[in-house]
């Protein structure tokens, strides 16, 4: 049986939050995909969200989509093992709040 993440690991995800916050952009091509990073519309590009993520373990950013999101707090996902994070990640009730995948709309404005 795998082990929980921990509070640690869990630590060290949230912190990537600093990484993709430095790519924020207020605007984007047409339909762009783009991911919304929390409550106050701080969006980043796909390819730029994609480009942070590429250095980690690929379960990472779904850690990091579960975290606070609206559903679990970042203490319950930090006792989850990473078996557990993948099928809550992939679950039909998993569902954002603050922070998720969109476009970029007609005008460019996520």
């Amino acid at each position: 049986m795998s082990e929980p993440i921990g509070k640690k690991t869990m630590d060290a995800i949230l912190d990537v939050t600093d990484e993709l916050r430095a790519r924020v952009r207020p605007s984007f091509e047409p339909y762009e995909g783009v991911y919304r990073l929390n409550d106050m519309a701080e969006y980043v590009s796909e390819r730029d969200w994609d480009e942070v993520w590429s250095r980690y373990p690929s379960w990472w950013p779904h850690a990091w989509m579960l975290a606070e999101n609206g559903q679990f707090t970042a203490e319950q996902i930090g006792r989850c093992t990473v078996d557990e994070i993948e099928e809550l990640f992939a679950s039909p009730a998993f569902e954002p709040e603050h922070a998720y995948y969109a476009d970029a709309g007609e005008d460019g404005m996520a």
